[in-house]
């Protein structure tokens, strides 16, 4: 990459890294603080169960099929309808899905009288909010990008106002989603010729369905403490961990943005990721990540006192064992996103899945015994070991494709 390569990219990355900062601060210093406040620990842990079901499905449908586009405009020519109908038909598999989790799981938690239709509308439009910002990668216009999420900020404060008054807390959401697509709409072209398919439809649905389920899996696997903790531990539980863990999961939803540019750059490149370059990229997030470490051990405590003094007690042991588990998460997706490009979704999916399977067998043996602490700790296991699985898999695969280059 030349000097101006360099400076663009280290820019882009700035205004993907900005727009998730304002956004990750609006909902954090802001709407979850005030709504934990006026609803209180046990209607929060509510409210975040909620949130989780749509914390799933967005990315794992939205930003899935975001990088799936990326990935096979390399060689199809697909056209936007292609992903417009994988999203929707993807989103009423997962909206159906997510109801009948949740009837099971939380019975009550999520009816007509409740918000159900709002509930529903809310995972369609994040779906298609984190499929939408494929608009500005495409182009590599992170600029607006930036205004893209702020925006989005932006209508979660509004619907913060609106919820002051009329209660429902959904609305805060709901109007962030609108004005990002809002935006999307009026300034790019992805949404434009809705529904027209070309030729690749069903290889974009094929292939798209095995990167949507390894998404799912990840995002399942990151959001299993609210569902997992709301349904044996019960809503308070729920709050406490989202609270200690808030900081560390911060950083994993801004290592999203360094992907976003990665991806974006990596797969514009023909040839695959050496293994030099492979473990020079390991090294950088070993190394970011023990600074992320150190920051999260300071501010972790501060953030608690300062935003949820009445849990300051209650979190204070877990805040290092969460500490640990959640920079071992975002270690974990930055490297995910780097072998993505070399090893296929399959791959993806295959660790995942065990990863995943492993957390629920520690968590379940585990946390009856020990409580938060015993979840903690299996969380803290499981990931060592994901961690682990992707430094072995990106070694091996990124070895073959130095095989392939020297023959």
């Amino acid at each position: 990459m030349s000097g101006n390569g360099k400076i663009r990219a280290a820019g882009n990355t700035a205004y993907t890294i900005g727009g998730a900062l304002v956004l990750n601060g609006v909902l954090q210093l802001l709407v979850y603080p005030f709504l934990a406040a006026k609803l209180g620990a046990e209607a929060n842990g509510t409210v975040l169960y909620i949130m989780a079901l749509v914390n799933i499905l967005g990315p794992s449908i939205g930003q899935a099929l975001n990088n799936s586009r990326l990935v096979l405009r390399r060689n199809m020519d697909v056209t936007n309808g292609d992903y417009n109908l994988t999203v929707l038909i993807f989103s009423a598999a997962g909206i159906a899905g997510a109801f009948i989790f949740a009837g099971i799981s939380s019975p009550g938690t999520i009816t007509l009288k409740t918000g159900a239709p709002a509930v529903a509308a809310l995972i369609l439009l994040t779906n298609f909010r984190y499929y939408g910002d494929v608009e500005y990668r495409l182009s590599l216009n992170y600029r607006r990008y930036f205004i893209y999420y702020a925006l989005c900020a932006a209508g979660y404060a509004a619907g913060y106002a609106v919820f002051r008054a009329t209660g429902n807390w959904l609305v805060i959401f709901l109007a962030g989603e609108i004005c990002a697509l809002a935006f999307v709409a009026s300034t790019g072209s992805i949404f434009r010729d809705f529904f027209g398919r070309s030729g690749f439809f069903r290889p974009v649905l094929r292939r798209g369905a095995v990167l949507v389920l390894s998404y799912f899996v990840t995002n399942l696997t990151l959001n299993i403490d609210r569902l997992y903790l709301k349904t044996t531990l019960g809503g308070e539980a729920v709050t406490i961990y989202y609270v200690v863990s808030l900081i560390g999961k911060t950083l994993v939803l801004l290592i999203a943005p360094v992907n976003t540019v990665l991806i974006s750059y990596l797969t514009r490149e023909k040839q695959g990721i050496s293994r030099a370059r492979f473990l020079k990229f390991t090294g950088i997030g070993v190394a970011v990540s023990a600074v992320f470490f150190v920051l999260c051990e300071i501010a972790t405590p501060i953030f608690i006192r300062l935003f949820y003094p009445n849990l300051a007690e209650a979190a204070r042991p877990l805040i290092t064992v969460v500490t640990i588990s959640q920079i071992l998460a975002m270690l974990s997706a930055y490297l995910f996103i780097i072998a993505l490009t070399f090893t296929g979704e399959k791959w993806q999916l295959v660790l995942q899945s065990l990863h995943l399977v492993l957390v629920i067998v520690l968590i379940s043996a585990m946390t009856p015994g020990g409580g938060l602490p015993g979840f903690s700790l299996a969380v803290l296991i499981a990931n060592a070991v994901r961690v682990a699985a992707v430094i072995l898999l990106g070694t091996a695969r990124s070895a073959g494709s130095d095989a392939k280059t020297l023959s």
